[in-house]
């Protein structure tokens, strides 16, 4: 409909010229609704004009009738017996009410139950359609000497002294005057028809416009707005459009997160990389300069540490963008919470049993459904455990110990993280969560996995708190509520 779109500095030859075609293949809403607009109304105006048809041929029957009832009645009284013999005087009046249709030929016999044919034509056929009722006079159409002609026929008993029997009358006239009659009403009808009709089309291509015209401003004020503009549409629109304008306003606001988020990966990546790419420099000088064999065994051996140590970085920088892009683009779906849980265990099972942590998963549950993303709380476990047994057994001669327990209450699961470290101090519970925050900077660690920990947390509409290990430790608590059947995104 509109072509401001393909007229953007960016658009390439290509994109044009897709654009172009696509725009040829859409349909269009305007002729959309004209069409359905002109398909109602020419369906109105055929059934209107057939109905004005309709009675046009009975409103000129019924003009026509008079006429020839009253003929026939005229006739009929002019019935009399001459020396016991029926017989008829047709009056001129009869003949002459029937000569205003003066194009018209006018058929007619009479004759009785006693002495058959009296007068007009013989050949007549007197049957009437319907049942003969007497002293009531039945009009109706009949092929009548090559001619379509309009009938009134009469029987009735014979009223004079000595009389018997019954005398039939038929009078008939052709339709010519009836069809011209029908068709001069009917031509004025139908152009009086096809006049609303041309203005109802008329009123539906002008009101196309002006019911699209929310469309073209809408339209108009995303085009107008700059590339980094996602702020709300913040103009008045109808009933009809309001909810349009709320999708894309939403769909901006979802926009506005995902380049957010973006924005603090790419922050995050360069905070993340910077420093250990600066120190593997370093290692790599020092190990440059050095002369002794065990010296310069002692710099590699740094950097392969910090190569490790930058890689998990970006390992954990991937599996952000990863969480994070599937919590945007994915709905919540049924899911056992044990799996990704005994995964995570598993995957940290190694890592803890070289710092001489003995990691176990508690629990005497078979299932626990949760509505979540798998990868997504398989992460969240990861990070948790890791940075359990991270801080755990720091200058401890015994092993030290990790448990994640699993519990079931009456709308919820309990998940919990259990660590006998040294424990977080109060004053630092609630920034533990913050990125890049760090609460020992002696222990190696990135500062973001917590943040990450808590987004899962609130995209699954569930609550992470941090409590005190007895007697001391760190205890990571979530409360994640079961699934419910029929409950979806």
């Amino acid at each position: 409909m509109w072509l401001k779109s393909l007229q953007h500095p960016r658009a390439t030859e290509g994109s044009l010229d897709e654009e172009r075609e696509a725009l040829k293949r859409a349909p269009s809403l305007r002729f959309r609704l004209i069409g359905i607009g002109c398909l109602v109304i020419s369906i109105i105006a055929a059934l209107s004009i057939n109905f004005v048809f309709d009675y046009s041929r009975r409103l000129a029957d019924l003009s026509y009738d008079r006429l020839l009832r009253s003929a026939l009645l005229q006739m009929d009284e002019n019935v009399g017996l001459i020396n016991d013999e029926v017989s008829i005087d047709i009056p001129w009046s009869a003949f002459a009410t029937l000569a205003q249709a003066n194009e018209d030929k006018v058929f007619y016999k009479v004759e009785s139950s006693a002495q058959g044919f009296i007068t007009g034509y013989k050949d007549l056929d007197m049957t009437p359609p319907q049942k003969t009722t007497y002293d009531k006079i039945q009009f109706f159409n009949r092929e009548y000497s090559g001619e379509m002609v309009r009938f009134a026929f009469l029987e009735r008993h014979l009223t004079e002294p000595d009389a018997t029997g019954t005398v039939r009358i038929i009078l008939g006239q052709t339709r010519l005057s009836r069809e011209e009659l029908a068709s001069a009403v009917t031509q004025r009808a139908v152009d009086i028809v096809l006049m609303i009709a041309l203005v109802a089309i008329a009123l539906i291509v002008i009101g196309s416009h002006l019911v699209l015209r929310p469309l073209q401003r809408i339209e108009r004020v995303l085009e107008e707005r700059s590339p980094g503009d996602l702020t709300p549409l913040d103009i008045k629109t109808p009933k009809e459009t309001h909810h349009l304008k709320v999708a894309i306003n939403h769909f901006m606001s979802r926009l506005q997160d995902n380049l957010e988020q973006l924005e603090h990966y790419t922050a995050d990546a360069a905070h993340q990389l910077r420093t250990p790419l600066a120190g593997l420099r370093a290692l790599a000088e020092n190990a440059r300069d050095q002369t002794s064999p065990e010296r310069q065994y002692q710099a590699l051996e740094d950097i392969v540490n910090q190569c490790d140590a930058l890689s998990q970085t970006v390992t954990l920088l991937l599996n952000q963008a990863v969480v994070s892009h599937r919590m945007q683009t994915r709905y919540r779906e049924p899911i056992d919470l044990l799996l990704p849980i005994a995964a995570s265990c598993r995957e940290q099972a190694v890592t803890a049993l070289h710092q001489g942590v003995h990691l176990s998963l508690d629990t005497e549950l078979e299932h626990a459904m949760v509505l979540g993303d798998a990868f997504a709380l398989q992460q969240m476990m990861q990070n948790l455990i890791e940075n359990a047994v991270r801080y755990s057994n720091q200058g401890e001669q015994q092993a030290a110990e990790v448990v994640v327990t699993i519990a079931e209450f009456a709308a919820y699961y309990q998940v919990q993280v259990i660590d006998h470290g040294e424990g977080i101090p109060e004053s630092e519970k609630e920034r533990v969560f913050e990125r890049f925050y760090r609460g020992r900077y002696d222990i190696a660690g990135s500062g973001v996995g917590l943040a990450m920990v808590k987004d899962i947390v609130d995209h699954h509409s569930a609550r992470i708190r941090i409590l005190n290990t007895q007697p001391k430790g760190t205890t990571f608590q979530i409360d994640i509520a079961k699934f419910q059947m029929g409950v979806t995104e």
